[in-house]
């Protein structure tokens, strides 16, 4: 069988799935098999595949058939610029994520301060954690989880970034391991991309997600802001600087309720941003 032939016949099963990009998934699959880059098989597409190849290419369709994420499958998803490791115990970091990196990097740069102490609360595979400890190279961050399988991830995206050294990985909920830890105003920033997905929205969601991400990652409650309402009753005035801040990720649609849970606990400064499809997405609170 040629490339060109296995990724007809990979296109197919897939489609037949409902997978929403079948043929790009295809690809994706067989440049991992076949260990080159995705863009190079159109011109490699009459390169046979040997037997033992053609037998993990097809054991790994079937996989996607059942809608196994891509990225689990793949072992690793990109992320501003880093390649993490993702598997079944973290949530696939998404590009939403990234663009509430790049929202909090622009605040960080603009207070020009050098080394910075960040939390990124709820860190799963570490996305937020390492990427703002490569971006900022005198950061020390927090990446705080209450899941010990997540930690194992983050902490061997570290290791393999080279980054161990300055973000440091903890169990707990929420703010909880940090507030016996650290004096009074000592952080620049919380990050958060806490679980928002509303109990009534979660049979609707894409069976990649509802049969093999985390529920604990995902699910935000009845009105998915449970975890939110948790998290500002922990004491981010007295954990963070006088010029630190608060960013966070939420649902479409859930920008005037978090407004207005941050305005009941006296937060003046509350603004809200919108992603790159116009959605009001994240919450940005500065003290």
């Amino acid at each position: 069988m040629t490339v060109a032939e296995a990724l007809a016949w990979a296109e197919k099963v897939l489609q037949d799935a409902g997978v929403p990009e079948p043929r790009t998934d295809a690809e994706w699959l067989m440049s991992h098999i076949l260990h080159v880059q995705r863009t190079l098989l159109r011109m490699d597409s009459e390169r046979t595949v040997d037997a033992k190849a053609q037998r993990n290419f097809e054991a790994l369709v079937q996989k996607r058939r059942k809608r196994i994420p891509l990225a689990y499958l793949l072992g690793t998803q990109p992320f501003c610029g880093l390649t993490l490791k993702v598997d079944g115990r973290v949530m696939v970091p998404r590009p939403e994520t990234e663009q509430l990196v790049e929202l909090v990097v622009g605040f960080l740069q603009r207070s020009r301060k050098r080394r910075l102490l960040l939390a990124d609360i709820g860190t799963g595979s570490g996305a937020i954690a390492l990427t703002l400890a490569h971006r900022f190279p005198e950061a020390t961050v927090y990446g705080v989880d209450i899941s010990e399988g997540a930690l194992k991830v983050a902490e061997e995206n570290a290791k393999r970034l080279g980054l161990s050294q300055r973000v440091v990985f903890l169990q707990g909920d929420l703010t909880e391991p940090l507030e016996t830890i650290f004096p009074a105003h000592a952080f620049d920033a919380f990050v958060a991309n806490l679980p928002y997905v509303p109990d009534g929205d979660w049979e609707r969601l894409e069976p990649e997600v509802r049969y093999y991400e985390p529920a604990v990652a995902l699910k935000g409650g009845a009105d998915g802001l449970e975890v939110v309402r948790r998290f500002l009753r922990c004491p981010l005035r007295r954990l963070l600087t006088s010029d630190g801040f608060v960013a966070l990720e939420i649902g479409a649609g859930q920008a005037e309720m978090t407004q207005t849970l941050f305005w009941r606990q006296k937060w003046k400064r509350v603004t809200v941003h919108r992603d790159f499809n116009g959605k009001e997405r994240f919450i940005v609170v500065q003290r």
